[in-house]
């Protein structure tokens, strides 16, 4: 659900992982998306449900009962006693890492990969060129005035969980996810190398 306000933390993902019914169900509510959606402009601070209730004028039954099932989902997590201040009582949600434009991959087929050891093959080729391409785009955007405001919140969103900012990490994935996709549906060396392997014919 989109807000109407002006969001602080940016959204460069428009979708939730779904892996089984349970989910579906819990994710098929309309309350969800708002509170999910508070949760995520909550940023790395979190938000208490007492928050939840005043600003987006939920019932408080309602709201205890969707924390729980997103917490139980693993959508949501505790912000850590630890690192909260101590006059700080209240229980704070903070939305998880795997919310922030996650994807699934069938559990079979990722086993099958890391059985032949393909994924370490794939990290030690991979990881330079993708880090240098992260890199050209991120100062791309930090040098263009009409790009810097798509950039990530710098360092007040760090998550208190993994030390790294979910915001960040969704918008790295959105500009990788997005240049695959467009490798594999529209380049024509793509359908060359599946041509080669028996996959695509050259005519359509």
């Amino acid at each position: 659900m989109k807000s109407a306000k002006p969001k602080k933390i940016k959204t460069y993902l428009t979708h939730f992982p779904i892996k089984s019914p349970i989910e579906a169900d819990v994710l098929s509510k309309e309350i969800a998306w708002q509170i999910m959606d508070g949760l995520r402009q909550a940023g790395a601070k979190g938000v208490t449900a007492e928050d939840i209730m005043k600003k987006e004028k939920i019932p408080s039954s309602v709201v205890y009962s969707t924390l729980k099932d997103l917490y139980r989902l693993e959508y949501i997590f505790l912000f850590p006693r630890d690192k909260k201040d101590r006059r700080d009582r209240k229980k704070r949600f903070v939305c998880a890492r795997g919310t922030w434009g996650k994807y699934r991959i069938d559990e079979e087929f990722d086993a099958a990969i890391k059985l032949e050891g393909l994924y370490e093959s794939m990290m030690e080729m991979l990881l330079e060129p993708i880090l240098k391409i992260l890199k050209e785009v991120f100062d791309d955007f930090s040098h263009k005035r009409e790009l810097q405001k798509f950039l990530p919140t710098k360092d007040t969103n760090i998550c208190p969980n993994c030390q790294i900012s979910h915001e960040a990490m969704e918008f790295c994935y959105a500009t990788l996810l997005r240049a695959i996709d467009l490798i594999i549906t529209d380049s024509s060396e793509f359908k060359r190398f599946l041509i080669s392997k028996g996959y695509a014919t050259e005519e359509y």
